[in-house]
């Protein structure tokens, strides 16, 4: 049967008639340069294409004899060209077109938003974009800040106005991959979690994931952040200059005239140590500084196309406990402390998109196929020096990572296959070199490894589907897990949708920080090993998005999160026994977010984000509130632009307080005396707090209105807008801390407030 269907498939192949095929290229007839986007259609046979960037096009599979092609462009000449195609052969040509400017009476022309096409175009669970513009019109503390945009999203719970950092729908901080162009980045903060790294001139988009996300996305178990570089499109040398109370940028950028390659460069150094010096006799040994670099240039005549992104920062606190008023500590160079972090990444991507059927290697099967490749190198260093190296603590992350994917088209239906690989090297260490001794050494070198596949499409008009299943591997525990995700998105209306997904996620990556202490400095990172286990959780999301127009839309999520082997440190560990490091706990959240939205376009703009969120751990039976769980989150952010000059922004909030273990007394620590035969007390550190139940209590509520006001004008060919920022408008007292005195009759507690009212000035000079 076998070898009589292939006869007879020989036999057809010869009756058949041989086929030819046209390729060819479109060109400016003035300067000879490719031009894309121009429609080639083949009269009498309803065939045609768009150029690519390239200018070329390719008609396949045609009968032999002759046709003619037309070319159509807004602003080009149309031409026609008569062209003969032959049996087995492809014909070439090369057609140059002319400029025909066209005069148009007034049009109000505006393309869809991202935010629209996602809705139309996939299941868009818990996915959330905002552009520079719309973080820049936060009002902020100093100069905008992209993570504190990000705080004031749905589903996003900031602890305190101290930290930049973020917990997204119930989940701890450290379970948030953050990425930059597409590259992981860590503990992208400044001075304790105050500002983060991120240059506002350099960010084009920003994309945030709050659950359900598809196979594409691993290692956390919460959300993804992705930070785009912007791409200027101006030829030439321009850039863009900030001044602020704290620290100086100057971004600069170009690019080529024939839009083929662009590149950004952008660097960042706060100043409070040199303006403390110079205003006062004390000081402020701290500044960090920032550099960054985006470059695209394409390659050939076709789609290829290479991205290059740099990252470099560092914070730097130097100084004497002398010198800050602690005269205990002062003499002997017994006082000097060096405590510093820093950032590096390099990365590069080679993409290309092939769309002609005479490249397709899956003929017939696609119309497009794409491919992505990325390599990248992350190094996250800290180190602590106190006394001279009578103590000392470091901690280093190396991830060297490559990564890929291959996606094709056909219609609405889209397959993706990919790959990541990641090799780390990991080294947490204790110890005093004055006294040569260890006190606890890590130094783990494991590989990570995926495949993922996902298809996405629309069986019928009213729905979209995305399944996707991830394989990971980890050597060193020699874990592996099977994650299957699901999201589909039903149409009630053109504008009205509800949505669902459910996928499992898991973590290897762990911080020793703890989710009860307030201030999140940065993380100190572990990764699983024999002794340290793979965290899980798995997501259940309900949704419903309603468009109110083409600029306003609604949406509301509901969740539920389980989680296990959630790891906590331990306090009490021995540091001569290895594997008492992590605590290990159960947990759930569960809650519903509320997103209201009006684009930027025209004179209004803003959301309204409400989150309400329950979380809970359990470990040996014993429930709690985790530090993070807040009930109620509200945030309104507005900006109003009366004019081409003026731009007025503000931020309200309003949120119930996070839990804290209160303290319901003190003990007094003595030490015995032989020479007195008498017990001594142990100076200020002899008073030792007796804790209540595990964050039995919660802080007051919280709330704060920000203000912003900037101004665009020129002056001498400069853009020029200053702009003006209040911070907690009316000097809300919000609470940071209690702190409490036993000692006292009655006993005595008092509260640490967050920011106080707080003006701030800049200038962004663009040029």
């Amino acid at each position: 049967v076998v070898a009589a269907l292939a006869e007879a498939q020989r036999a057809q192949a010869q009756a058949a008639p041989a086929r030819g095929a046209i390729e060819g290229t479109v060109v400016d007839g003035a300067t000879g340069a490719p031009k894309p986007g121009v429609a080639v259609t083949l009269d009498g046979t309803g065939r045609g294409m768009l150029t690519a960037a390239s200018g070329h096009f390719a008609l396949a599979d045609l009968a032999p004899g002759t046709y003619t092609l037309r070319t159509r462009q807004i602003g080009t000449r149309a031409i026609e060209r008569v062209v003969v195609v032959r049996a087995g052969a492809t014909t070439t040509v090369t057609l140059a077109i002319a400029d025909a400017p066209v005069t148009l009476t007034a049009v109000r022309a505006r393309a869809k938003s991202p935010e629209r096409d996602r809705f139309e175009l996939s299941p868009s669970i818990g996915a959330i974009s905002l552009t520079a513009n719309n973080a820049k019109n936060v009002p902020s503390f100093g100069e905008p800040d992209i993570l504190r945009a990000v705080q004031l999203l749905p589903g996003v719970n900031a602890r305190n106005d101290f930290s930049s950092g973020f917990n997204v729908r119930g989940g701890e901080s450290d379970q948030n991959l953050i990425l930059l162009d597409g590259y992981p980045i860590y503990n992208p903060f400044h001075l304790g979690g105050l500002f983060s790294t991120f240059l506002d001139e350099t960010v084009g988009s920003i994309d945030l994931l709050t659950g359900g996300f598809g196979a594409s996305h691993g290692g956390r178990l919460s959300s993804v952040l992705d930070v785009t570089s912007a791409e200027p499109e101006r030829a030439g040398i321009h850039g863009t200059a900030t001044v602020s109370v704290i620290s100086s940028s100057l971004t600069l950028g170009s690019a080529s005239a024939d839009g083929r390659s662009s590149w950004t460069m952008s660097g960042r150094r706060t100043y409070a140590d040199k303006l403390v010096s110079a205003l006062s006799d004390k000081s402020f040994p701290y500044h960090f500084s920032d550099a960054q670099f985006h470059g695209v240039r394409a390659l050939g005549k076709g789609d290829l196309r290479l991205e290059v992104s740099a990252y470099a920062g560092s914070d730097v606190l130097d100084g004497d406990f002398a010198t800050l008023g602690d005269s205990a500590s002062a003499g002997g160079g017994g006082g000097k402390f060096v405590f510093g972090w820093a950032n590096q990444l390099v990365g590069a991507t080679l993409r290309d998109v092939w769309r002609d059927s005479v490249r397709l290697p899956l003929l017939g099967l696609a119309d497009s196929v794409g491919t992505e490749q990325h390599v990248s190198f992350t190094r996250f260093a800290t180190g602590l020096d106190l006394g001279g190296g009578a103590f000392s603590l470091t901690n280093s992350v190396h991830e060297l990572r490559v990564a890929g994917d291959v996606h094709w088209h056909r219609g609405t239906h889209e397959r993706r296959l990919g790959y990541e690989a990641s090799g780390y090297a990991i080294r947490y260490d204790v110890n005093s070199s004055a006294t040569q001794s260890s006190i606890f050494e890590l130094a783990q070198h494991p590989t990570a490894s995926a495949l993922y596949y996902q298809e996405q499409w629309k069986p019928t008009r009213k729905l979209i589907a995305e399944v996707g299943v991830r394989a990971e591997h980890l050597t060193g525990r020699n874990w592996s897990g099977l994650e299957p995700r699901v999201a589909v998105k039903y149409f009630v209306t053109p504008d009205l949708a509800l949505t669902a997904a459910v996928g499992e996620y898991a973590q290897w990556l762990h911080s020793l920080n703890r989710e009860d202490i307030p201030v999140r400095v940065f993380d100190f990172w572990v990764v699983s090993d024999q002794y340290v286990p793979v965290s899980k959780a798995r997501h259940y999301v309900l949704g419903m998005e309603r468009w109110l127009g083409p600029l306003r839309f609604a949406r509301v999520e509901g969740w539920v999160k389980q989680y296990d082997h959630l790891l906590e440190q331990n306090t009490a560990d021995d540091p001569a026994v290895r594997g008492d490091e992590f605590l290990e706990s159960r947990g759930t959240s569960y809650g519903f977010d509320l997103l209201l939205r009006q684009l930027d376009v025209g004179p209004f703009g803003g959301w309204l984000a409400y989150t309400y969120g329950v979380s809970t751990r359990e470990r040996n039976g014993v429930a709690y509130w985790p530090g993070h769980d807040r009930r109620h989150n509200l945030n309104v952010v507005g900006t109003y632009k009366p004019g081409s000059h003026y731009t007025f922004s503000a931020r309200f909030g309003v949120a119930s307080g996070t839990p804290y273990t209160d303290i319901v007394g003190q003990l007094v620590r003595r030490v015995y005396n032989p020479r007195t035969h008498s017990f001594d007390d142990q100076g200020p550190f002899a008073l030792e707090p007796v804790g209540g139940t595990r964050n039995g209590e919660r802080y007051p509520l919280f709330q704060r209105l920000d203000l912003g006001v900037s101004r665009a004008g020129e002056w001498r060919g400069l853009h020029l807008m200053p702009y003006l920022s209040v911070v907690n408008a009316y000097n809300a007292q919000n609470v940071f801390i209690y702190t409490f005195d036993y000692t006292k009759n009655p006993p005595t507690r008092e509260a640490a407030s967050q920011f106080p009212f707080l003006p701030s000035i800049g200038l962004t000079v663009t040029f």
